[in-house]
């Protein structure tokens, strides 16, 4: 593996992990292969009550660990402030589940100084399970909508972000929801929002997702910002 062609001294990670034993390990090689500093690795674990707490501390990197499931959203906002504590200037966020490729950091790293939050696009969505393709299609047009501009793939959770912008943006949700309300306060915040192309690897990996009750999250969170 390729180590990346930028200093990466004030570039941090943040994975929010739930039960993650099968991937995590392999992922957080795969990171510090590409040259990032295992303490700027941060590992938020989200209540798991499998091995992937013990894992990460194999690694050398940070991990923090909630007592219970508090959701994706509330995870990656106490890495985010973990990161802000240390000087992070800017960060990745990746799933742990194993389907991003970490070389393909890069291609976020060359468009850094163009934009303040670069999300990953899936270019491969024929190999994505038909429901969370159909999720995926209508929660980038009611987050487009609500943004006031064309996001095409706003449930992507690789992402490189620029800290400053929470020095006003506030997230105000904790689950799944959260990555699309980033979204959608970053536009009318008018920070620059960009996208680059990824290859997502879909295997048997479970989804925590609740259909039924992240929906509705999802639902009343947009509904929310009608009024705003």
């Amino acid at each position: 593996m390729v180590r990346l062609n930028v200093d990466l001294e004030n570039i941090g990670v943040v994975i929010p992990v739930f039960n993650a034993e099968k991937t995590i390990g392999s992922l957080i090689e795969g990171i510090i292969r590409q040259g990032t500093e295992p303490e700027n690795i941060i590992v938020v674990d989200d209540g798991s009550f499998d091995r992937t707490s013990e894992i990460v501390r194999y690694f050398g990197v940070t991990c923090v660990t909630h007592q219970k499931n508090l959701g994706k959203g509330a995870a990656l906002k106490h890495g985010f402030d973990i990161a802000k504590d240390r000087g992070i200037d800017c960060l990745f966020t990746l799933d742990a589940d194993g389907q991003h490729r970490v070389s393909e950091m890069d291609g976020f790293l060359k468009h850094k100084d163009e934009f303040d939050l670069i999300i990953g696009f899936r270019h491969n969505m024929k190999s994505m399970p038909m429901l969370r393709r159909l999720v995926n299609r209508t929660t980038s047009l009611v987050v487009s909508l609500l943004a006031d501009s064309h996001l095409v793939d706003v449930q992507c959770g690789f992402r490189l972000i620029d800290l400053a912008i929470f020095d006003r943006l506030i997230l105000r949700t904790n689950n799944y929801q959260t990555e699309s309300e980033m979204v959608i306060r970053a536009a009318r915040l008018k920070y620059r929002i960009g996208s680059t192309p990824i290859t997502t690897l879909y295997d048997k990996e479970k989804s925590y997702i609740n259909p039924f009750v992240d929906t509705l999250r999802f639902l009343k969170m947009a509904v929310g910002f009608l009024w705003r």
